[in-house]
């Protein structure tokens, strides 16, 4: 998989360095508030890596934003007041910019945020692949398909198998994540989740 495109990495660095600088900061300052290093929060400004969705999720939750403000084209930047009534994602596995979330995950959001109530996702694990050790926690709920492979959902310590076809729905305030069940084959899920995720 690859990371999250150059593009995409420039946009969200632009983003949060705008917020910061709008806010006042230094950029010691906010790294110091949000709990992670200097050179971390910089890396994340100058786009050159260290977008863990969890280091996303500190900078967003202290501007007040939801994540996928952060990583979504926003209505403003489209050129729109409001989002669409309905979208179509032609190919979107292929045509969606992917963000990497840690190695061999990668993540790829569909629509810009705020347009509609839920917020979708194609999660991609290679062989093997987790991002176990970035879970996260957030209001809402999620529902998760099961498109490809065996995947186990991580939901505190509990560890739920699920296979090709199967769904669950469950309450996300507890950290949680997925990793592929497999050693060999690719897992595929199509996951939704209410705001403010």
């Amino acid at each position: 998989m690859s990371p999250m495109s150059d593009e995409l990495a420039k946009v969200v660095g632009e983003r949060i360095r705008r917020l910061r600088l709008e806010s006042g900061l230094g950029l010691r300052e906010l790294a110091r508030e949000i709990g992670i290093a200097p050179s971390a929060l910089s890396a994340l400004e100058n786009h050159r890596g260290g977008m863990s969705i969890a280091r996303l999720q500190l900078v967003a939750a202290r501007f007040d934003l939801k994540l996928t403000e952060l990583l979504a084209v926003t209505e403003e930047e489209a050129g729109e007041d409001e989002g669409p009534e309905m979208e179509i994602f032609r190919q979107a596995a292929t045509t969606v910019p992917p963000i990497e979330r840690g190695d061999g995950v990668a993540y790829q959001l569909l629509g810009s945020p705020g347009s509609h109530r839920l917020q979708s996702t194609l999660i991609t694990f290679a062989p093997g692949a987790s991002y176990e050790r970035d879970r996260i926690g957030h209001p809402g709920e999620e529902f998760v398909f099961v498109v490809l492979g065996e995947v186990e959902l991580l939901i505190g310590d509990d560890v739920h198998p699920l296979s090709q076809g199967d769904a669950a729905r469950f309450k996300t305030e507890r950290a949680h994540a997925y990793r592929n069940a497999s050693q060999i084959g690719m897992a595929f899920l199509v996951a939704t989740v209410t705001p403010p995720w």
